[in-house]
């Protein structure tokens, strides 16, 4: 069998690849999160529209992101630091397991 490998260990994978079914479990994963989040996403926006609140503008810069939004019938803003986001989701994701 041909070794698929760039480095000089004797595995048959990738240095990437040693646990070829961990990484498509991993990807199965990622893919049903990506549709459940999908899902999450409508349902919220229902939820908003419901308790009367809508979002006007999303601006997005290097640092942060600012949404401009109506809270019954008042207008609004807030910033949000996308190092803080980041930092945030990339916790979430490190307790369940989807990255290390």
């Amino acid at each position: 069998m041909r070794s698929l490998t760039t480095n000089t260990t004797t595995s048959k994978y990738p240095l990437h690849m040693e646990r070829p079914t961990a990484d498509i479990r991993r990807l199965l994963l990622l893919g049903l999160l990506k549709d459940y989040i999908e899902r999450e996403i409508v349902h919220l926006k229902d939820d908003l529209k419901r308790g009367n609140l809508s979002i006007i503008e999303v601006q997005t810069n290097e640092h942060d992101i600012t949404v401009k939004f109506i809270n019954d019938d008042v207008h609004d803003q807030g910033i949000y630091m996308k190092k803080m986001l980041d930092a945030e989701i990339k916790n979430r994701a490190k307790r369940t397991g989807l990255i290390s």
